[in-house]
């Protein structure tokens, strides 16, 4: 079995990319990548630390997003998910604390590597930065830090640990690290990236409800079972007059 390490981690980031049909210098559509991979995906506030967690059996791929987290952070959390579904051997179940780039424990570390690789090909950031903050003796500014973390969908944690992998960052970098929603909002951004979803509604990506629907139908599952599992994801199929707005075309 082959050690992995995080250059081998980027080059099958890099070929995961070009397996879902994304450029290595493109911002990833990330219910368009889940519905084309066909991972059934639950958006739900969760208690604790969690950031999600991920289940593959025979048939089917299955992750759960923490919606009490950023945007930026379930963001990171669907690539970490993703290296345990489709990269990593012999994978089952995994509860997950996206971010924490924790070397004592390997895979979910291999997994925070991969998704920084996944998320912010280095294809990419350089192709957003100012030839001039490239130049020689020069630094990345603020300005730009925040523009590639509004344009790859990232928090400032994950985006400033890329840039330091990349060698972009010079020395203490820590005065990046405070009043991040503030200095996005001086800069034009909205904070929307950096905070969780007003409406933490639990939602799903994928076929959740044509599975609850067949199992009905096949009366594997009682109607109010049925019922009850679409109303886990915010769905009351009893609506009253739920047709009334109807028109033909």
């Amino acid at each position: 079995m082959i050690t992995v390490n995080d250059k081998i981690l980027e080059v099958r980031a890099n070929k995961f990319r070009r397996h879902c049909g994304i450029g290595n210098e493109n911002t990833i559509d990330f219910e368009k990548l889940l519905r084309s991979l066909d991972v059934l995906t639950y958006f739900r506030p969760l208690d604790g630390e969690f950031s999600g967690m991920a289940l593959k059996t025979k048939n089917s791929n299955f992750m759960l997003i923490n919606t009490n987290n950023s945007i930026g952070r379930q963001h990171f959390t669907i690539g970490h998910e993703l290296y345990h579904l489709f990269i990593q051997e012999g994978f089952s179940f995994q509860m997950c604390n996206a971010g924490k780039f924790d070397k004592k424990n390997r895979e979910e570390y291999n997994a925070d590597i991969f998704s920084s690789y996944l998320l912010m090909p280095e294809a990419g950031i350089m192709k957003q930065i100012p030839e001039e903050e490239l130049a020689w003796g020069k630094e990345i500014s603020l300005a730009t830090i925040i523009k590639l973390e509004q344009y790859f969908g990232v928090s400032r944690s994950a985006m400033l640990i890329r840039l330091d992998k990349i060698g972009l960052l010079r020395g203490d970098y820590s005065q990046f690290k405070v009043n991040i929603k503030k200095s996005a909002i001086e800069h034009g951004y909205s904070p929307a990236l950096y905070e969780s979803p007003e409406k933490k509604n639990p939602y799903v990506i994928g076929n959740y409800g044509s599975r609850a629907k067949e199992l009905f139908d096949r009366d594997k599952i009682s109607e109010s079972h049925y019922h009850s599992l679409m109303f886990d994801i915010g769905i009351d199929v009893d609506a009253p007059n739920i047709d009334d707005d109807d028109q033909d075309i």
